[in-house]
C-alpha cells in the first residue's frame, strides 16, 4: 500500500499534467499517479486543488481526511463499483436472519484466534507464554456459544465473548510490557505512549478497511456486530477486527522490542516523528505474508481479499471463512437461527 502522507502545514497538493505536484517550504515534487495508493491529511493549513481532486478521482485513490488522533473524518472514493446493487441487497437482508449473526460470529472468533496467534508470535519479544491456547480454545466455542438463540441474544454473547478475551489479551500485554509505557489496559482515550499509537494505527487499517468494502461493493455503515448509528461506518468496524492484531498489535509491539521510541506531544497525542514511524511499522507490516490465509498473500492484498469474500458469501448466502478461521477442531455453521 502507497500512502502519501500530509502532514505538514503549508503544503500544497496539485496537479501537473497527469501527475500531482507536491509544493512544501522545502522542496517541490512531482508524484506519478502509479505510485500511490492513497492520500491521507492530517493537519491543518494544507490546501488541495480541484485539479488534483480530478486526477485522484479518475484514478480511484482515495482521500482520506484525518483528526489529530488519526481518526479519519470523511473520505472520498471512486462513485461507481461493479456487484454493488446485488451485493448490498443481500448485505442489508442479512441483518435481519442468521446470516448476518453467522458473519458476526465468523468475525469474532477469527479476531479472538488472531489474538491468540500474535501472542505466539510476540512471544519470540515478550514474556506470553501460557495465554495463548485460552484464547484459541475461547475462539473454537464461539459458534456453539450463540447456536440457538434470537438474533438480538447472539449479538449480545458475541460482545460479552469478544470482551472476556480482550481482558485475557490485553492483560497479558499489560504485564509483559516494561513498566515506562505506563500501559494498564486497552483504551481508546487512554494518555499512555501505546494507546496513543494503537489508535493511530487502527486508524490507518480503518481507512484501509473502508477502502476494501468500497471497491467490493458493500455498505460500510451497514454492520452485523456493532451496532448500527448514523454517520458511522459500523461494518468497517466490523471488518477490521479480524486484522487488528496480525496487523496494527504486532506492528507495534514488535517495533518497541527494536527499540522504537513513542513520544507524545502535550496534548496526549502521537508526535509527527512517532505518527510517520507507526505509518512505517504498519507499511512494513502490510508487506509481510500473511500466514494463514487462505491463499498465499501479503497482508496488504488480505485486506482486500477478505473484503471481496465477504461480498461474495453474502451474494450466494454462505458461510464467511474470515481470516484466521479456526481450524482443528470441528466449528459448526448456526443454521437454526
Amino acid at each position: 500500500m502507497k500512502i502519501l502522507y500530509l502532514d505538514d502545514y503549508g503544503v500544497k497538493l496539485g496537479a501537473d499534467g497527469t501527475s500531482l505536484k507536491l509544493i512544501s517550504k522545502k522542496e517541490e515534487k512531482i508524484i506519478p499517479l502509479w505510485e500511490i495508493d492513497l492520500v491521507v491529511v492530517s493537519s491543518t493549513g494544507i490546501s488541495i486543488t480541484s485539479k488534483a481532486l480530478n486526477l485522484l478521482a479518475k484514478a480511484g485513490i482515495e482521500l482520506v481526511i484525518t483528526d489529530p488522533r488519526g481518526s479519519p473524518l470523511s473520505m472520498t472514493y471512486f462513485s461507481h463499483y461493479s456487484r454493488t446493487p446485488d451485493t448490498r441487497r443481500a448485505q442489508y437482508l442479512a441483518s435481519f436472519n442468521y446470516i448476518g449473526v453467522e458473519i458476526a460470529a465468523s468475525l469474532i472468533s477469527c479476531k479472538i484466534c488472531s489474538q491468540s496467534k500474535a501472542l505466539g508470535r510476540l512471544s519470540n519479544y515478550y514474556n506470553l507464554d501460557g495465554y495463548q491456547k485460552e484464547l484459541e480454545y475461547i475462539s473454537k466455542k464461539v459458534f456453539n456459544e450463540v447456536k440457538g438463540l434470537s438474533i438480538d441474544e447472539a449479538r449480545k454473547k458475541l460482545l460479552e465473548i469478544e470482551a472476556t478475551a480482550a481482558r485475557s489479551y490485553w492483560g497479558a500485554i499489560s504485564r509483559a510490557l516494561p513498566k515506562n509505557l505506563d500501559f494498564i489496559n486497552r483504551d481508546q482515550d487512554g494518555g499512555d505512549p501505546l494507546n496513543a499509537a494503537l489508535n493511530y494505527g487502527y486508524s490507518i487499517l480503518y481507512s484501509l478497511g473502508f477502502r476494501a468494502l468500497i471497491l467490493s461493493g458493500l455498505d460500510p455503515y451497514a454492520g452485523y456486530m456493532h451496532v448500527d448509528r448514523s454517520g458511522k461506518p459500523v461494518l468497517v468496524f466490523d471488518y477490521i477486527e479480524q486484522f487488528r492484531a496480525p496487523i496494527v498489535d504486532e506492528a507495534i509491539l514488535r517495533g518497541i522490542a527494536r527499540g522504537f521510541n513513542i513520544r507524545l506531544n502535550n496534548d496526549k497525542l502521537l508526535d509527527k516523528e512517532s505518527k510517520r514511524n507507526v505509518l512505517k511499522l504498519i507499511n512494513e507490516r502490510l508487506k509481510e505474508q500473511a500466514v494463514n490465509a487462505y491463499r498465499p498473500m501479503s497482508f496488504e492484498e488480505s485486506v482486500k481479499e477478505y473484503a471481496f469474500r465477504l461480498a461474495k458469501s453474502l451474494r450466494e448466502g454462505s458461510m464467511y471463512f474470515c481470516y484466521n478461521f479456526p481450524r482443528g477442531d470441528k466449528v459448526d455453521v448456526i443454521s437454526n437461527l
